[in-house]
């Protein structure tokens, strides 16, 4: 019952579906956004001052074209934003960027405002850096292209696209990943990241090895497997602890924080549950091997154990007892 509270707490709340561009330096390589009111953070990279990131959009009337741009941090190179609308006139709005326009298209320039100000994020946990925003009502049908103009050497940058929060369940699965890469774009090293991760397998793995060891009582290969299980939950929950901290010295006090406590709650209480099981009277009975498939599920739900622990949890499942 309280997974279940959780659930109607948690899923409503605002998130969007990581994507990474690449090779979209030019009007016909544009990255297609295949629903754009559905809610997508894209995270890109120019390397030169003059380089363009493109994206297309294809909108019916009555939906809304979104947009936000961010970049990593207060000091990272400010882009600027071109929306380019079909229509007759060919109107070009303040533009001065080397920028593909194509025919009988509206062009708009938003020009990036270095951030004074991060926004909290709780999912990542990320602090955003906003520098340019863009709203329109679609009255006109068509393919719509934004253009991400890089004014400086090595600009990253993430455009938030769409309104509706929306996760197939691969989608949903892959979020542990895509965070890392989240951070990766930010800046950080993926040592610094998995350190934390790393560090809780590692030394929960020769305590337990030691107190075993001690017991004299050989462990079946189920008892290793639910212990590094509810190790990697653990070590999941560190992560994102040690994330909203590093997050929150940006930002300030945040709302935002109360649903990262839940995100590090449950994979801490899965965690713990793995470790009691393992602990249990061997051989494992029934119960013990279906509250490690709940578990298994629950991680892949909350995005517990870098999904290695919600794999390992449902192989503990399911093998015999070996010594």
């Amino acid at each position: 019952m309280f997974f279940i509270l959780l659930i109607f707490i948690v899923l409503p709340v605002n998130a969007h579906v990581p994507i990474s561009a690449d090779n979209n330096n030019d009007l016909t390589t544009a990255l297609s956004v295949e629903k754009p009111t559905k809610s997508y953070a894209i995270y890109g990279h120019l390397h030169d001052a003059g380089d363009g990131g493109y994206y297309k959009f294809c909108l019916n009337a009555g939906e809304r074209l979104t947009l936000s741009l961010m970049t990593p941090g207060f000091g990272a190179p400010v882009p600027d934003m071109i929306v380019m609308s079909p229509g007759t006139s060919g109107n070009i709005e303040g533009l001065s960027l080397p920028v593909t326009v194509p025919l009988d298209y509206n062009a708009k320039v938003i020009k990036g405002q270095k951030p004074v100000t991060a926004e909290y994020e709780p999912f990542s946990p990320a602090a955003i850096f906003n520098v340019a925003s863009y709203s329109k009502n679609i009255t006109r049908p068509g393919t719509y292209y934004v253009a991400v103009i890089s004014p400086a050497d090595e600009t990253q940058y993430s455009i938030a696209v769409g309104y509706l929060e929306e996760f197939s369940l691969f989608e949903w699965v892959l979020v542990p990943v895509n965070v890392i890469n989240t951070h990766l774009w930010e800046g950080q090293s993926i040592i610094a990241i998995l350190a934390p991760f790393l560090a809780i397998i590692i030394l929960g793995l020769i305590l337990i090895a030691r107190r075993e060891r001690d017991n004299r009582i050989k462990k079946p290969l189920s008892f290793w497997l639910a212990t590094i299980a509810g190790l990697c939950y653990l070590g999941g929950a560190s992560i994102v602890l040690i994330q909203m901290v590093r997050v929150l010295m940006v930002t300030g006090p945040s709302a935002g924080v109360i649903i990262t406590l839940i995100f590090a709650l449950i994979p801490i209480l899965l965690g713990v549950w793995a470790l009691r099981i393992a602990r249990s009277t061997s051989p494992q009975s029934k119960e013990d091997r279906l509250s490690l498939v709940i578990i298994g599920l629950l991680g892949l739900l909350f995005w517990a154990g870098l999904i290695i622990g919600p794999v390992i949890a449902f192989i503990a499942a399911l093998v015999p007892e070996r010594y």
